[in-house]
C-alpha cells in the first residue's frame, strides 16, 4: 500500500513541479483547474515535507475563500487530532471541553454523509432545527465558524476523517463555485493521508520491535486509544483473569480495574500525568502491575503512530530475596522489611497480618514507622519504591 500510494502521489506531484505560487483569494473558473492542480501538489507533498500539511490547509481555505482550514479525526471517545489553520489555542482546547466530537453537540458531525460526500450550510440549518446544542453553537459564534462546507474522507471502525472549510460572518455561506473547489480536492487529500498512514505504521513496527528486543511486556495504544502493537511478552499476559483486547480497545476483566485503566489511558491520551504505577491486576496465581505512560507526539501526527505505551510487569521473585536486604536499603528492622516485602508481593494489609500472627492495627502502626523512614505517604509509593530495591537485589 506504501509503494502503490507513494507512485500515485509523486505522479501529482510531478505534474506540478513548476506550478507558480498560488494568491490569496478565491479566483475566477478561467483558471480553477490550473489553481486545483496547485493545491493538489502541495497535498501530494504534504507528508514528506515540514509543516507540509499546515501549508496545503492554509491554500485549500484561500481556494474556497475560507477563514480556515480544518482537518480532524474523531474516534468514539476521543479526538485523535484536530487541526484548523490560523486557530485560537482556545478554539481547540474548548472543542474538547464541550464534546464536540459528539453528534448531539456538534451539528457538522451530525449532519456527516458517506466519504467524498459534501455537507454545507444546508444541512447545518435542518440539523439546527431538529436540535440545537447552546454550548457548541456559542462556541462556534465566539470563534466566527458558523458556516462552511466539509466531507468525511474516510470512516474505519472507530475513527473518522472528516476535512473542512470554515467560514465566519464576514466570508458568509460557502458558494458553489467554492464547494466544487472543495469537492475535487477531497480524493488527493485522501490519498495523502493513507500515505502518512504508512509511514506512521512503519513507525510504530520500529517501536515494537524495539520493545520485543528488549523483552518488555508492552502493549501499544494509537491517538484514539486503540491497540497497534503488542510485544509477545504482554501476549503471554492475556487471558480471562487479566486483560483482554476487544474491538481493538485494551481491557481489564475485572470491571472496577477497568474503569481505573480507562481514566489512566484517557489521561494519557490527552498528555496528562497519568501518576505513579500503582494499579495492580492479580490473575489466578500472580500480580500484574499496570503502567500507562503517553509517548512524545509530532506536531503534524494523524493518530495512526503510537501514542500511549502501557507496561505489564510480572510479579518480581521477593521470596527469594531476603528482608535483611530490604532493611539495609531503606534503613528498617527486620520484622518492617518482613511487613513490606509481604505488601511487594501484593496481599493485604489483613493477609499480612494473618501471615505475621499479629492484629491489623499492629500492621497500621508499623506502617506509619515505615512510612516516616522511607519519606513517603501512600502505600503504593512504599510498594514501588520496595520492588525497585527487590528487582536490584535479585540482579
Amino acid at each position: 500500500m506504501f509503494m502503490v500510494a507513494a507512485r500515485k502521489l509523486r505522479s501529482i506531484t510531478g505534474l506540478v513541479k513548476h506550478a507558480r505560487p498560488f494568491h490569496d483569494g478565491f479566483v475566477g473558473r478561467d483558471r480553477d483547474e490550473t489553481r486545483a492542480d496547485d493545491l493538489a501538489g502541495l497535498f501530494a507533498r504534504a507528508p514528506f515535507e515540514a509543516n507540509g500539511w499546515d501549508t496545503a490547509l492554509k491554500a485549500l481555505a484561500s481556494h474556497t475563500g475560507s477563514a480556515r482550514a480544518q482537518l480532524l479525526a474523531l474516534g468514539e471517545r476521543h479526538a485523535a487530532f484536530n487541526w484548523v489553520t490560523d486557530a485560537n489555542p482556545t478554539f481547540l482546547t474548548e472543542f474538547d471541553t464541550i464534546g464536540g466530537y459528539r453528534p448531539d453537540v456538534n451539528y457538522r458531525v451530525a449532519t456527516t454523509r458517506a466519504p467524498l460526500e459534501l455537507t454545507w450550510e444546508v444541512h447545518y440549518t435542518a440539523a439546527r432545527a431538529i436540535s440545537t446544542n447552546e454550548a457548541y453553537l456559542d462556541y462556534v459564534r465566539r470563534h466566527d465558524a458558523e458556516f462552511g462546507v466539509q466531507m468525511v474522507l474516510s470512516q474505519r471502525p472507530g475513527v473518522l476523517f472528516g476535512l473542512a472549510a470554515l467560514h465566519g460572518q464576514a466570508e458568509g455561506h460557502t458558494t458553489e463555485t467554492q464547494r466544487e473547489v472543495f469537492r475535487r480536492i477531497g480524493p488527493t487529500v485522501l490519498d495523502a493521508i493513507r500515505l502518512q498512514d504508512a509511514i506512521e505504521h512503519q513507525g510504530a513496527a520500529l517501536l515494537k520491535g524495539s520493545l520485543e528486543s528488549m523483552s518488555s511486556a508492552a502493549i501499544l495504544l494509537d491517538a484514539v486509544g486503540k491497540v497497534c502493537g503488542m510485544t509477545s511478552a504482554a501476549q503471554a499476559l492475556l487471558g480471562p483473569w487479566t486483560l483482554q483486547v476487544r474491538s481493538a480497545a485494551l481491557h481489564a476483566v475485572r470491571q472496577d480495574i477497568d474503569q481505573r485503566l480507562q481514566a489512566r489511558i484517557a489521561a494519557a491520551l490527552a498528555g496528562l500525568d497519568t501518576g505513579p504505577a500503582d494499579l495492580w491486576l492479580r490473575s489466578e496465581d500472580s500480580l500484574i502491575l499496570i503502567d500507562v505512560r503517553t509517548l512524545p507526539r509530532q506536531d503534524w501526527s494523524f493518530g495512526f503512530a503510537p501514542r500511549v505505551l502501557v507496561t505489564l510487569r510480572a510479579p518480581l521473585a521477593a521470596s527469594h530475596v531476603p528482608a535483611r536486604r530490604l532493611a539495609e536499603a531503606l534503613h528498617l528492622t527486620t520484622a518492617e522489611a518482613e511487613v513490606v516485602m509481604l505488601l511487594a508481593q501484593g496481599h493485604s494489609r489483613q493477609t499480612v497480618a494473618q501471615m505475621r500472627k499479629v492484629s491489623v492495627q499492629t500492621v497500621v502502626a508499623q506502617l506509619r514507622t515505615i512510612f516516616q523512614k522511607c519519606g513517603v505517604n501512600r502505600e503504593a509509593e512504599l510498594v514501588a519504591i520496595a520492588r525497585t530495591v527487590i528487582e536490584m537485589a535479585s540482579r
